[in-house]
């Protein structure tokens, strides 16, 4: 890769699976920027990333979340970037549109990479681990059905799969980068 053309790297996955964490890890060991879309929504509604979900309506923070996510894989077009997606975005159109043209466009300098993690991690990384407790079951199963979801949503959209069940976000930032077998930085 050229040293004035480096690629960017998204990072999709569901609630925990370390998209934000990793971004950052990878963003800091490659001296590369890193856009985080749950803090660009959080900013946008004027709160923190872990209350912006609650902060409005959920279509409300869906349409945003979208709008945000397609202008930051705008920015990542012209490369250099690593960009946390998440995956609640990923049903948007507009989104996924925006990630198959990174990956028709840069097939060789941007690369989607999805993060996944075993069910009962994610569940703990969200709160949702009470022992035997009744009153979780229910958001419990739906949870279980949403990770499902976006886990086969992410699997279909991504040049990479990385498991981030046992690392710690620099691990699994080293994993990306070694499954990538690029470096991004402008250094290279």
């Amino acid at each position: 890769m050229s040293a004035t053309a480096p690629g960017s790297l998204i990072l999709i996955g569901p609630p925990g699976a370390g998209c934000s964490s990793v971004a950052r890890a990878i963003g800091s060991a490659q001296g590369l920027p890193v856009l985080d879309l749950g803090q660009f929504v959080a900013d946008e509604l004027g709160t923190r990333p872990e209350l912006a979900l609650v902060a409005v309506a959920e279509t409300e923070y869906r349409r945003i979340e979208a709008g945000t996510a397609e202008r930051l894989l705008e920015r990542a077009e012209t490369g250099g970037l690593v960009v946390a997606l998440g995956s609640g975005c990923l049903e948007a159109r507009g989104v996924r549109q925006g990630l198959e043209r990174l990956r028709l466009a840069g097939r060789s300098t941007h690369h989607v990479v999805a993060l996944t993690c075993a069910t009962r991690v994610l569940a703990t990384r969200n709160g949702l681990d009470a022992p035997r407790s009744v009153a979780l079951g229910t958001v419990h199963h739906q949870f279980v059905q949403m990770l499902h979801e976006r886990h086969t949503l992410c699997r279909d959209m991504a040049d990479v799969v990385i498991d981030t069940t046992a690392t710690t976000p620099d691990e699994a930032a080293q994993k990306v980068m070694n499954d990538i077998g690029t470096d991004l930085s402008r250094h290279s």
